[in-house]
């Protein structure tokens, strides 16, 4: 896999078609940060393998045909009836809370599992496979709730809810919250090196929480730094910078471990 930018396809050109792209089936802004973050990164014209799973309706791939337009493109999901063919080299109809990917598919550039991590009720199952097939200088990346929102910190004191998890059980894809510092520790164990985190705030409505994030940060910070936790925090990553108090969702991007 060859990083760098592209020569044929300039950075304005870029930015132009990410301010096209289909929202998807996760938060607005998610699916072309995710774009913006591989296009800067990689060669857009090489032959990259991507992955996306689980895939949904098939609009993230469709989505990254534009910005690597030379790229081989593979889902999986339980079902295949919403994906249109020609977005996808193959699709793989799985359950991947309980059953790894074939190893026939070879190995992937790109692996992508955007809101998906939150469906599986064996997170560290799901992405031990994902390792599996990842090239050994390839990129996972992981999108999921934010969880420490004023919005979320908010309902939850005066509801006991967050606002994508109700607090009751029913049958919801998205059922299972998992906070960042479980979710980075989980990927660890997986035998996955978390790399860059980013907290994605994807219109302006989430910046009318500033006035109360504000304050709180200042708070937070005082805390933070005079409890030990900014010490204690081995992640490498900043796990509280000020955008993560009014956005809705974050992407990690992950390495694989490799042994010595």
């Amino acid at each position: 896999m060859k990083e760098g930018k592209s020569s044929v396809s300039p950075r304005g050109n870029m930015s132009a078609l990410l301010d096209q792209l289909e929202r998807g089936n996760t938060c607005p802004g998610v699916n072309a940060e995710i774009l913006r973050y591989l296009g800067r990164r990689l060669d857009r014209e090489s032959k990259l393998r991507f992955l996306d799973v689980p895939c949904g309706d098939g609009l993230f791939l469709q989505s990254a045909a534009r910005i690597f337009p030379n790229s081989e493109r593979f889902g999986a999901d339980l079902s295949a009836a919403v994906v249109p063919r020609e977005t996808v080299a193959e699709f793989v109809a799985i359950d991947a809370a309980r059953e790894h990917l074939p190893k026939t598919l070879g190995k992937f550039d790109v692996i992508t599992s955007i809101s998906g991590v939150m469906e599986f009720g064996n997170a560290l199952f799901f992405l031990e496979g994902l390792r599996e097939i990842l090239t050994d200088n390839g990129i996972l990346i992981v999108s999921n709730d934010n969880l420490l929102s004023i919005r979320d910190r908010l309902l939850y004191a005066f509801f006991g809810r967050t606002s994508q998890y109700k607090g009751f059980v029913g049958d919801f894809p998205t059922w299972k919250p998992i906070p960042l510092d479980v979710l980075i520790r989980t990927l660890r164990e997986a035998g996955l090196a978390p790399l860059d985190l980013k907290f994605i705030a994807p219109n302006i409505r989430e910046y009318l929480w500033t006035p109360i994030a504000l304050p709180i940060y200042g708070i937070q910070r005082l805390y933070d730094r005079f409890s030990g936790f900014d010490n204690a925090n081995n992640s490498g990553l900043h796990l509280r910078p000020f955008n993560s108090l009014i956005s809705r969702h974050y992407i990690i991007a992950c390495r694989k471990v490799l042994a010595t």
